[in-house]
Formats: structure tokens, C-alpha cells, sequence
């Protein structure tokens, strides 16, 4: 039943005690967010092992800057992450670490400057006006589903424009095999060496041939074009060609790295944009009051028509509503990081082999930074409340120089997605629907998001 005011969403309750070591595992295996007890949305920080690995939960900001901006070279992806995402990704901008990530970013920061994510806002309006186009008054939708769709139109033409008759549902689809397939197993979350076997990863690989397929033959074409005389393409794939280390060798990507990259983006580009407008539609079904404000400022704004890119600035409670969305339900729900050397923050001392684990998740939810940390209040984002928010608090696309690349195109997407979409219908949750926040790579709403399209 949808409620005017104060809107508590639902999440896995935390455990009232401590299960076995096994349920524990097993909790973590399924639904990391579910592992969490009480302890964790309150305290600053907790120390504890797990068998053979040492664990820091860092729920304070200065600890959080510490670790990712003021001495993040002392702390890398702890190699756990790694074995999660690299059997998909490889070695991309995501994955990779030192040398080889600051060539990769170098090398693909003009890709996603604010001149070349605007030259995609079209592309983008016309995906989500296409969708709207799609449904009618009545109409059952899950709009989780319906939101990977149009993302995953958007970031395929986005990366194959001048190749554009491809189709690449199959990628999506990958995306959602390796997702099921791939998690943390028994001997990452105890710590075993790295030489023990890991089953996951070759399954991991076995769930994205057919994105591979898809993704090898476009490289292909498009060296035989350029091979032939034609320009490589302002498309990401065509700016991926072309893309040089001019600060370094000044050498471009091969295909092996550039399909690590194109993965990368379909993956950050698609799959987290995506489930963070399934839950603002999810959040804005259960309150009307922020629904009515919100279509306020969109038929101020649009009156009878879709976005332009300059109607973004127009449109503060829009972002605000996706930005109050990103801290309930954060797609990138939790990182971690492990100490290559001994270090001291204050007076925690952390010891060499810990693994650090920031998760938004807990941060945007926590007693100690947000006044009613559960409510859904887009408000928190108002110029006012943000400025006096302490840092490294609010972390949708992570903080310090690993700070997600593609921040401006997933928040310019998201916004011109809610603007055009809820100018046109409101979204009811289907009758008898019960919706459970599930961890996995990102956070979806599972078992989808059922619900009914209402025209306005």
C-alpha cells in the first residue's frame, strides 16, 4: 500500500546473533547484505577474523579516505574481488591495478569527458522514449527488466553505433548467467591460497561465451573497416581503436584489452544504471508525496515534450530521487581492499594481509551519518544536506582516483530515463508482489520488479 510519507523500504533483517561459521559462508555466498547484524549499521568500525583471513569493516569516513584516497596505493583490490569479476571482465579498467590501470585510465578518460557523454544524451532519451512507446495504461511491466533492456539498448549503441544492427540480447543474458554463476566460494572466504581450486571462474567464462562471440566479431569488423579506409567511429568501440597512451609508449589498446574494457562497460554501463531506476521505481511506488513533487518538476520543465541534455539542471529533484535511491539500494553494494603493509590510522592499527571491506550498502544506511537512515527522503540530497554531509559518507561510484570513470554518463542516463518515463505513466507494484534486495554483483530487486503501468 503506498504510503504519503516517511516510506521504510524493505531489507534482509539483520541476524539477531552470531550463526555458525557454515551459515555465515553460506549467508555471504547468497546475499552479503543479509550477513550484516545490527553492530554494522552503528558502530565506527569492527575487526574480526574469518579462519585464516584478517577483516577490517570500515564504516568511518576518515578510515574510508585513508584507505581510498590518502595512502590507496598501500591498498589494492583484495584479490577475492578480483576472482569474482575477473573470469567476466579480465583485465579492465575495473580489475587492473597499478601501472597497467593507470594507462587504462589515461587512456580511456576522453571517452567519457562531459563533451562526449552529452553527445550520447539523444541516444538516450530515445531508447526510454522508445520503451515508453512500448507500454499503455494497464499494461503489466517488470520494470527491472524493462530498465536492463533500455540500459543495455543504450550501451550497445552507445559502444556500436556505426554497427548498429547487431543484436546483442545475448549479452544481457550472459550478464545475468554470470551473475547466478559467479560468487565468493568457501575457500575465498576463509582465506585458502590462491593455488586451491576455485570451480567458479571457468564457470564464470563458460556463462559469457556468447557475449565474447558477439563482442570478438565487432572488434573484427570494424580493424577490417579501418583496414579498408573507413574512419574508426565516434562510437566507444571506434574511440577505443583509436585511443593511444600519448602520455606514455604511445601505443593503443589490443583486442584482448579492448574487449576487457567493452565488458567493463557493459557491465558498470548497463547493469548498475539499470538496477538503480528499478529501485527509484520500486521507491516511488510506495510514496506518493515524492512522486507528486517529483512529476511537479517534470511537467514544469517538460511540458508535453521528452528531455534535451539542457534540461538536466532543470530537473535538481529528479536527481535527488535517483541520488536518495542510490543510497538505499547502492548497485555497488560493498568493495574491499586488502594492506600490502603494516598502517595506523589514528589509533586503529591495521596489519599487513587485512582485508578492508567499505561497503556503501552500510555506510548510506548507518545511525552515526543519516538522521533517519532508513526512511526514503530524497532531501538528504538537497544542496543544503549535501554540503554538510562529510565526505566519503555517500559512495554510489566508489571514492578516490578509482572513482567510477563513468559517474557523469550513468547520472546524466538516469536522469533523462526517470524524466522521460515519469512524464508519462506512474508505476504501481503488482498485486501480492513481495520485492527482496539480493546481493550479487550488484544489488537487484529479486525476483524482478512486477508491476502496472498507469498512464497520466
Amino acid at each position: 500500500m503506498a504510503a504519503d510519507t516517511g516510506f521504510i523500504p524493505v531489507r534482509p533483517q539483520p541476524p539477531v546473533k552470531r550463526g555458525s561459521l557454515i551459515s555465515v559462508i553460506r549467508t555471504v555466498r547468497d546475499n552479503v547484505i543479509a550477513a550484516w547484524g545490527q553492530e554494522a549499521y552503528e558502530r565506527a568500525h569492527i575487526q574480526y577474523r574469518m579462519l585464516l583471513r584478517r577483516i577490517l569493516l570500515a564504516n568511518d569516513p576518515a578510515i574510508i579516505r585513508h584507505v581510498m584516497l590518502d595512502n590507496w596505493g598501500n591498498y589494492p583490490r583484495d584479490p577475492l574481488g578480483q576472482r569474482i569479476l575477473e573470469p567476466g571482465l579480465g583485465n579492465g579498467l575495473l580489475t587492473s591495478s597499478g601501472a597497467d590501470w593507470k594507462r587504462q585510465r589515461r587512456m580511456l578518460a576522453p571517452i567519457f569527458s562531459p563533451r562526449r557523454v552529452q553527445a550520447f544524451g539523444p541516444l538516450m532519451v530515445e531508447c526510454a522514449a522508445a520503451l515508453g512507446n512500448r507500454l499503455h495504461n494497464g499494461a503489466p511491466v517488470d520494470m527491472a527488466d524493462a530498465m536492463m533492456h533500455a540500459t543495455l539498448d543504450i550501451i550497445a549503441r552507445s559502444m556500436f553505433g556505426a554497427d548498429a544492427d547487431t543484436d546483442v540480447s545475448a549479452v544481457g543474458a550472459a550478464m545475468d548467467a554470470y551473475q547466478v554463476t559467479v560468487r565468493p566460494g568457501v575457500a575465498d572466504l576463509i582465506g585458502l591460497p590462491e593455488w586451491f581450486p576455485r570451480p567458479g571462474a571457468a564457470k564464470g567464462r563458460a556463462a559469457l561465451a556468447a557475449m565474447d562471440a558477439i563482442i570478438n566479431d565487432l572488434i573484427g569488423r570494424r580493424r577490417k573497416a579501418i583496414a579498408n579506409g573507413r574512419p574508426a567511429g565516434d562510437d566507444m568501440l571506434g574511440l577505443l581503436l583509436a585511443a593511444r597512451d600519448e602520455e606514455g609508449d604511445g601505443t593503443g589498446l589490443n583486442d584482448a584489452e579492448i574487449r576487457d574494457q567493452m565488458a567493463t562497460f557493459f557491465l558498470a554501463g548497463h547493469e548498475t544504471t539499470a538496477t538503480a531506476l528499478a529501485w527509484c521505481w520500486y521507491l516511488l511506488a510506495h510514496d506518493t508525496a515524492v512522486e507528486s513533487r517529483l512529476h511537479a518538476e517534470i511537467d514544469a520543465v517538460l511540458p508535453g515534450r521528452d528531455p534535451v541534455w539542457g534540461d538536466m539542471e532543470k530537473l535538481p529533484y529528479t536527481r535527488m530521487v535517483i541520488e536518495e535511491a542510490m543510497r538505499l539500494y547502492p548497485p555497488a553494494h560493498s568493495t574491499s581492499r586488502v594492506a600490502l603493509a603494516d598502517d595506523r590510522i589514528g589509533d586503529l592499527t591495521i596489519k599487513a594481509g587485512t582485508a578492508v571491506i567499505i561497503s556503501p550498502w552500510l555506510m548510506h544506511r548507518h545511525k552515526l551519518y543519516w538522521k533517519n537512515p532508513e526512511r526514503f527522503d530524497p532531501e538528504n540530497f538537497s544542496p543544503t544536506a549535501s554540503a554538510a554531509r562529510p565526505r566519503f559518507v555517500y559512495l554510489p561510484f566508489g571514492a578516490g582516483p578509482r572513482i567510477c570513470i563513468g559517474m557523469g554518463f550513468a547520472m546524466a542516463e538516469a536522469v533523462l530515463i526517470l524524466a522521460t518515463l515519469a512524464r508519462r505513466f506512474r508505476f504501481r507494484m503488482a498485486q501480492g508482489a513481495v520485492v527482496t534486495p539480493i546481493a550479487k554483483i550488484t544489488l537487484r530487486p529479486q525476483p524482478g520488479l512486477p508491476m502496472v503501468a498507469q498512464s497520466r
